[in-house]
């Protein structure tokens, strides 16, 4: 399958593989100090933005996205989106969190969703004036330059090899989802606060409170030690992806 991969903590994925949704992120909360504090116009004092100008940045803050991370190749090397260490340290707690599995075209996205790969560069972009000062024609422009203002970031961010969806909300505080029912497959795990050294990873918490939730869903454990990675599906076979190898 097309693999994405969602890295968060062990509660937040609970949640997500119980409620068969994955909740959209609100633009002006991202970690990205250019997305959170999008310029789209010539910024002015807030008292003093004009209707059509309070409208652009109302409508800017409609957008909500669920950012994945996907396999990638660059220069000729394969980067697995499991394997990435940065991504296991920042969002998944250090390593204690996990990894969720999609199958990205069992993705059900709604019709007016935008999902593709985010760009990277090393240019700021430009602030960007409305040609159309009427609301209508603020957000088509928004729509039309959706892959410029939505799918850009600068390349210290190229880390992450993102996909992502966005959607437009009705208002800027709605909560939206998206069901993933059929397009989990997996959860990853990696380190578990309750296993000492030696001791398996299968007899933890962790994997004891993945195995036990109403929905099953397979359990892949990510181990390592000073010189190998290797992706495991049980604790008795082989492994099923080696660092050294590669894909069996």
């Amino acid at each position: 399958m097309s693999k994405l991969y969602h890295f968060t903590n062990l509660d937040a994925a609970c949640s997500i593989i119980e409620s068969r949704q994955l909740s959209f992120g609100k633009m002006y909360k991202m970690n990205d100090l250019i997305e959170s504090n999008r310029i789209v116009y010539g910024r002015i004092l807030k008292d003093e933005l004009s209707e059509v100008e309070l409208y652009a940045e109302e409508e800017m803050n409609r957008y909500q996205q669920v950012s994945f991370t996907q396999d990638q190749e660059r220069d000729g090397v394969d980067y697995l989106g499991f394997d990435l260490h940065t991504m296991w340290g920042l969002y998944a707690e250090k390593g204690y969190g996990v990894c969720l599995v999609f199958d990205k075209d069992r993705l059900r996205l709604r019709e007016g969703d935008y999902g593709g790969d985010v760009k990277y560069g090393s240019f700021i972009p430009e602030d960007y004036e409305f040609v159309n000062k009427t609301t209508a024609g603020i957000r088509s422009e928004i729509w039309d330059r959706r892959e410029e203002l939505f799918f850009y970031k600068r390349k210290e961010w190229e880390y992450e090899q993102e996909f992502r969806i966005i959607r437009r909300a009705e208002n800027e505080n709605a909560d939206e989802y998206m069901d993933v029912f059929d397009a989990l497959s997996f959860v990853i795990i990696c380190k578990d606060e309750t296993v000492e050294k030696g001791e398996s990873i299968w007899d933890g918490i962790t994997c004891y409170i993945l195995q036990h939730l109403k929905r099953g869903v397979p359990v892949l454990t990510y181990e390592y030690d000073l010189d190998w990675y290797t992706l495991y599906r049980d604790r008795y076979g082989d492994p099923i992806w080696a660092e050294q190898l590669g894909y069996y």
